[in-house]
C-alpha cells in the first residue's frame, strides 16, 4: 500500500468516526418522520402522472419522474438501512452485500439525482427559449429522449462497475454508518477524481449556474426583448426550477465547497465534522423534492385538492352535521 492510499484511509477513518451534533435518537426520528410522508407524496405524484395521459406525455415531467424514482430508491433502501443501523448499533445483516447495496443507493442514486437536476435546469432553457428544437418527434428523440437514456445508462453502468466490479479491496466496518463511509474506488486517482468532478461537483455547480441564467433570461426577455414570452405558461416551471435550485444551493453546494476547501488546505478535523453534518442534511433534498413536484405540477396539484383535501372537508362537514344535533340535545337536557 503506497503513502497516498494510506493517507486516504486515515482520512476516511477520521471522517467515518466523526459524529455530528445530532444524537442517533434525534436522527432516527427526523429520518422516520420525514421519510414516510415523503414516500407517500412521491408515490402519489408518480401515480397522478402515470394515469394522466396529458401529464405522462408532457416532456417537462419526464426528468422529474426519473428523479422521483431515484429518490424513492434512496427512501426505501438507504433510509431504512440507516434506521436499522441506529436501532442495532451496527449494520444488519453484517454482510458485504449489504454494504455494497447501501453504497450503490446512497452514492450512486443520489449522485444520479444531482446529475438529472443539472439536466433539468439545462432542459428548461430548451423548452422555453429554443422550443423549435423539440417541435417534431425526431427532434424530441435527439434532444430530449436520447440524452436522458444516455444519462440513465451512464449512471447505472458507472456505479455498478465502480462499486461491485472495480479491482480494489473494500474495507467493511459494520460498527459505523455506511460500513466505513466510502467504497475503495474513491481512493483510485482516476476513478475517484472523475467521480468527484464529473458526477458530484460539476453537476452541482452547473445546476446553480443554469438556474440563475434561466431566471435572468426570463426576466430579460420579459422586460427588454421584443420577442414575447408566455410568462403565464412558463411561470410555474420557473418557480419549480427556483425551488429545485434552492435545495441544491442549501444542501449540495456547501458540501462541495467544503471539499474544495479541504483540497486547498482546510484541516481534516473541521472538514470531517462539517462534511458529516451536510451529508446527513442532504437527505432533505430527497425528502422535499416530491413536495415541490406536488406543488408545481398543475395536474397533480389539482388531483391532490380534489381527491384528498375536498374529501377531507366533506368528512369534516359530515362529522359536524352528525355531532351538532346530539350536542344541542345534550345542552337542552342540561338546561332543563
Amino acid at each position: 500500500m503506497d503513502n497516498n492510499q494510506s493517507l486516504n484511509n486515515t482520512e476516511n477513518i477520521s471522517l467515518a468516526t466523526t459524529e455530528i451534533f445530532l444524537s442517533y435518537d434525534a436522527r432516527f426520528w427526523i429520518l422516520l418522520l420525514f421519510d414516510i410522508p415523503s414516500v407517500a407524496c412521491a408515490l402519489f405524484v408518480l401515480f397522478c402522472i402515470f394515469i394522466d395521459r396529458k401529464l405522462r406525455s408532457n416532456i417537462k415531467n419526464h426528468v422529474l419522474v426519473i428523479i422521483l424514482l431515484l429518490g424513492i430508491g434512496s427512501q426505501l433502501i438507504d433510509v431504512p438501512f440507516y434506521l436499522n443501523f441506529i436501532v442495532h448499533s451496527s449494520v444488519v445483516p453484517s454482510k458485504p452485500s449489504t454494504c455494497l447495496l447501501w453504497w450503490f443507493v446512497n452514492i450512486g442514486m443520489y449522485d444520479g439525482g444531482v446529475i438529472f437536476m443539472a439536466w433539468t435546469a439545462f432542459e428548461r432553457h430548451i423548452i422555453v427559449f429554443h422550443e423549435q428544437w423539440i417541435s417534431t418527434r425526431k427532434r424530441r428523440i435527439i434532444v430530449h429522449y436520447f440524452p436522458m437514456c444516455f444519462l440513465i445508462l451512464y449512471i447505472f453502468i458507472y456505479y455498478i462497475y465502480a462499486i461491485y466490479y472495480f479491482p480494489c479491496e473494500n474495507t467493511y466496518d459494520y460498527t459505523l454508518p455506511f460500513c466505513n463511509e466510502f467504497p475503495c474506488y474513491t481512493y483510485d486517482p482516476i476513478m475517484g477524481i472523475w467521480d468527484w468532478i464529473a458526477n458530484i461537483t460539476s453537476p452541482t455547480f452547473l445546476e446553480a449556474l443554469l438556474s440563475l441564467t434561466f431566471i435572468f433570461r426570463v426576466l430579460w426577455q420579459k422586460n427588454h426583448s421584443r420577442l414575447p414570452i408566455h410568462w403565464r405558461k412558463h411561470r410555474k416551471m420557473t418557480i419549480q426550477l427556483m425551488s429545485l435550485s434552492s435545495l441544491n444551493l442549501t444542501f449540495n453546494i456547501p458540501l462541495c465547497i467544503i471539499n474544495i476547501a479541504y483540497f486547498c488546505g482546510l484541516p481534516n478535523d473541521i472538514v470531517a465534522e462539517v462534511t458529516q453534518c451536510f451529508t446527513f442534511l442532504c437527505y432533505f433534498v430527497i425528502f422535499l423534492f416530491p413536495f415541490i413536484c406536488l406543488a408545481s405540477i398543475s395536474g397533480v396539484k389539482k388531483t391532490f385538492y380534489e381527491r384528498i383535501l375536498r374529501r377531507r372537508r366533506l368528512l369534516i362537514q359530515r362529522f359536524t352535521v352528525t355531532v351538532k344535533p346530539e350536542h344541542f340535545s345534550l345542552q337542552t337536557t342540561i338546561r332543563r
